[in-house]
């Protein structure tokens, strides 16, 4: 009885995963707000089935190594040990892919995802502007304005709705909503400061121009995080993707590999039991061979995937991006209120 597996074929497991055009991609879009989202949106449909089949594909890995490893314990079969320093590489490995999921699960759920810092809908602020209490207080009082009984003053006060024109039918009511700017959270202060600079630009011009400026900024800083999100599912999530399709893979079968040969030495081993211990078996010493050389290539494999240096480099990536954008920002608020400074405000009265 066998229980040794076929020889993988790496390259053709790899070739069998959805491939990352990344570069084509990239030369699809431009720097702009609007640009960078499309890349967003695309970058995220395209590296999702990718990431999901590799990550699936190892778990499937991992979990066929659990079974060889497995094999024969509690039966009359002696298993042999393995080396303690594999086993502590195998640990050392299987945190690093934990180290990994979790990276890319979590920018994933974040970077790819356009609205994580929008202002969130449930608060008191967003419930009190969704319910419109300003327009409803300004509607009561310009009706106040025009009663001449008390009976009309009750009904405007406790009184439903105020009633609506009405519409031909052929006309449609079109709410109007900013498309310039995604949902972010400098997206929206752009937005709120944009549209309160065009009502005080009759009644003050200095503070629709401060807010004109406000405006301006915030739409740079929405940008820049946009750009950081994008170089984030680009740069580190691409980079830890593809080493979980070109690297953790072939370890996984390399471990597979490993307590294959395990079991075909055990085995061949356990039918030696009973015989003169001075008589050589050639198939025997071929199965101790085989397993030799499956640890110690698997151990080459696994050191060369648990390189410090390279995975601190890709987290030196993820906080330069990082770093970036938060000196973008700061540059560019730091200039807005030198901005702001410069302001003369005439006709105040000195208090």
């Amino acid at each position: 009885m066998s229980f040794k597996l076929p020889s993988f074929d790496l390259k053709s497991i790899q070739e069998s995963l959805p491939k990352v055009d990344l570069d084509n991609i990239t030369k699809s879009f431009q720097n702009s707000g609007k640009a960078v989202l499309e890349y967003l949106e695309l970058f995220k449909e395209s590296i999702q089935p990718f990431t999901t089949k590799t990550q699936n594909l190892i778990s499937t890995q991992l979990h066929q190594v659990q079974q060889l490893a497995h094999t024969h314990i509690g039966s009359n079969i002696e298993v042999s040990e393995l080396p303690n320093d594999y086993l502590d590489l195998e640990k050392s490995c299987d945190l690093l892919l934990k180290l990994y999921t979790d990276l890319i699960q979590y920018t994933n759920e974040t970077y790819g995802v356009v609205s994580y810092d929008y202002p969130p809908g449930n608060t008191a602020i967003s419930k009190i502007r969704d319910a419109n209490v300003g327009g409803i207080f300004s509607s009561k009082f310009n009706q106040l304005k025009n009663v001449s009984t008390p009976q009309e003053m009750e009904k405007v006060l406790l009184g439903g709705a105020e009633e609506k024109p009405e519409q031909d039918e052929g006309t449609v009511e079109v709410q109007t909503i900013s498309a310039q700017l995604p949902k972010t959270l400098y997206g929206q202060l752009a937005t709120i400061a944009s549209k309160h600079s065009e009502d005080f630009r009759e009644s003050s011009n200095t503070l629709s121009f401060a807010l004109l400026k406000i405006s301006s900024t915030y739409t740079e800083v929405a940008t820049s995080r946009l750009e950081q999100d994008k170089k984030v599912l680009a740069e580190l999530n691409h980079a830890l993707v593809k080493i979980l399709n070109e690297q953790f893979i072939k370890v996984n079968e390399l471990r597979k590999r490993v307590y294959s040969a395990r079991l075909e030495f055990d085995l061949a081993r356990s039918k030696k039991t009973g015989t003169p211990q001075d008589e050589e078996d050639d198939d025997l010493i071929a199965k101790e061979d085989e397993l030799v050389s499956a640890t110690e290539v698997a151990v080459l494999e696994m050191r060369k995937l648990l390189k410090p240096s390279k995975n601190v480099d890709l987290l030196k990536v993820f906080i330069k991006i990082q770093k970036e954008h938060l000196e973008v920002s700061a540059k560019k608020l730091g200039s807005l209120l030198s901005e702001l400074d410069k302001i003369e405000f005439k006709d105040e009265d000195d208090e």
